[in-house]
This record gives C-alpha cells, structure tokens and sequence, in this order.
C-alpha cells in the first residue's frame, strides 16, 4: 500500500512540474529553470523506493512530457534547446545513478542482516551443543544401566510370558529414548561434512534401498528418475544419505495407506536438484511455514528434528531446501545443490 501511495505521489510530482512549464510563458526563463531542477526530485525519490528500475521509469517518463515542451517552446533558440537536452540527458544519468547506489545499498544491508543472523544462530548452537553434550552424557549412562537390568531380569522369563511383553515395551521405549537423544546431538552438534567427489544417483538409490522393504510393508510404491550422465558433486556421503533418508522416512510415516512416492534428480543452471514427492495427505497452510522448526512435529511418534537435521545438512552444503504442499494433494520437498565448480 505504501509503494501505491509513492506512485501516486512520484506520479503527482511529475504532472504538476509538466503543467507548470506547459502553462508558464517562454518569456520567464527563471521559472522554467526552477521546474526543470524539481523534475529531479521524483526521479530520486522513485530510485530510493523502487530502485534503478523505478529510478529509469521515472526519468524516461519525464524525458518523455518534457521534450514536446523544449522543441515546442524554445525550438527556435539553439542555445536553450540543447541546455534542455542536455538536462534531460543528466536526468536518465542521475536517475541510473542513484538507482545503482540504492540497489547496491540494499544488497549490503541484505548481506549484513544474513551474516548477524548466522552469527547469532552459530551461538545458539555453541550454546546448544554444549548443553546437548551434558544432556546426553545425562541421559544414556541410566538407560544403559536400566536396559543392563532389563536383559538380567528378562533371562528369568520365558518367550509368551506376560512379564516378557511388558519387558519388551520398556526395550522399545529406551531404544526410542536413545533415537530422541541421537538425533539431538546431530542438530545440535552438526558435523562439517567431508567433502569428497560422490554420484548424488548412487546415494540416492541407496536410500531407496534402505526404506523399500518398509515401503512394501505399506504398499508405497517407490519410484525413480535420474538423469542421465548426472555430473559428479562435492559432497558429504554419509549426510547427504542421511538427508535423503530422513525426507523419505518422513513421506513414508506421513502415507496413512497405499501410495506413491517419487524421486527425481535433474541438473538446471548449474544447480543439481533432487526432488521428493509423495502423495500423502499434505500439510495445512498454517503448518507449513514450520516443517523445519525443531521439535515441531504433527506425529504421534518422534521429537520433530528429522527435518531440521535435513535443512543443516543441505545448508552445510552450500545448497537450499524448499517445501511445497496442500492438504489432500501430497508435499514436494526440493534439494538444490551446486554442480562440482
């Protein structure tokens, strides 16, 4: 609404200026100089709100009702047609001008703000990892000493036994216990990747491989397209397979009943996109702008950092994650990652 109003004002300006000159007589040079410095005055201030494009808008626009003007009025005094040709040209130069300095302003200050926000963010997770490390420590050394205790008391009974069943719960429980603090500390405590020459198909198909016997389980069928001669990628294997895992696990669990999901890799402008799609039930508008935020999480099981784990791992990478999806039509994950320089 504010840009609107700028318009409209930008706009004002300029046919305000435009009829003083048309409307004040030849013979009152004076006036005609003053209306020709305000022209200056929309034109910077369309570089300050829409940039160089605004800024070049601006000034054609006034070149454009003020010539008729020059060769109309003054066409028969050389001198004073080229002083006004000439201003005219000074006001598509100013108008680049600022224009330039306003956008290369802009993109500094963008640069900045995302630098501040990656320091306070490394912080957090200094301060994070720290308290995951203790936390951890914490937590695994009684559920080891409570699973030790368990498997002794489980030797006391038989396989069917009604005690048995109950031990068996606990077992789970803990092993569920252990997943929650190992995924923590791989939020928390992220490691650099290692980066060495990989074939992002190859990582791929073996995290189809992993989750395909699951995947029949719930008749989710599995399916594939890579592209052909695919270059190779500087990356981290082991994380990458992670990623991929962690994004098809999280199709799979949101598949209520049977159904499809897609994998496609494709090469575009020096970028290696990887996309996964599924055709579950989707995720609401309003939870949507949430999928990575950590401990988010819609599911009856897990601690909602599968992921924000995926979106550390492709940031790693120097690549982007995005998230497409509607309720009832299914979700779209895309990974972006650069080609080999």
């Amino acid at each position: 609404m504010q840009k609107k109003t700028q318009v409209y004002l930008i706009s004002f300006i300029i046919l305000v200026l435009t009829l003083a000159h048309y409307l004040t007589p030849p013979d009152k040079p004076l006036l005609h100089d003053i209306y020709r410095r305000l022209y200056y005055v929309p034109i910077i201030l369309a570089a300050f709100t829409f940039g160089l494009k605004g800024a070049l808008i601006s000034s054609v626009t006034v070149s454009i009702v003020f010539i008729p003007h020059v060769f109309h009025r003054w066409g028969h005094i050389h001198l004073q047609t080229m002083d006004a040709l000439f201003e005219i040209l000074l006001y598509n130069i100013v108008a680049w001008v600022s224009g330039a300095l306003v956008e290369s302003e802009r993109k500094q200050r963008a640069r900045l703000k995302e630098a501040q926000e990656e320091l306070i963010q490394a912080n957090k997770f200094k301060v994070l990892g720290e308290l995951a490390s203790g936390m951890a420590h914490e937590i695994r050394n009684p559920l080891g000493s409570i699973q030790g205790s368990l498997e002794i008391l489980k030797e006391d009974y038989k396989e069917g036994d009604k005690k048995t069943e109950f031990l068996n719960i606990l077992f789970k429980e803990i092993k569920r216990l252990n997943r929650v603090v190992t995924d923590f500390l791989s939020y928390a405590r992220p490691t650099q990747p290692a980066l060495v020459d990989c074939d992002i198909n190859q990582l791929i198909a073996e995290s189809v491989s992993i989750i395909k016997p699951e995947a029949d389980k719930k008749q989710v069928v599995l399916k594939t397209q890579f592209h052909s001669q695919f270059p190779q990628i500087q990356a981290d294997p082991s994380q990458l397979k992670q990623a991929f895992l962690n994004l098809l696990l999280n199709s799979l669990q949101a598949l209520e009943k049977p159904g499809e999901i897609s994998i496609t890799s494709e090469t575009s402008n020096g970028w290696i996109n990887v996309e996964i799609k599924d055709t579950g039930p989707g995720i609401s508008t309003e939870n949507l702008p949430k999928v990575f935020t950590p401990f988010f999480t819609t599911k009856k099981e897990g601690v909602g950092l599968g992921l924000g784990i995926v979106e550390r791992i492709v940031q790693n990478h120097k690549g982007k994650i995005s998230v497409e999806s509607q309720s009832g039509q299914g979700t779209v994950f895309t990974i972006k990652l650069p080609q080999k320089a």
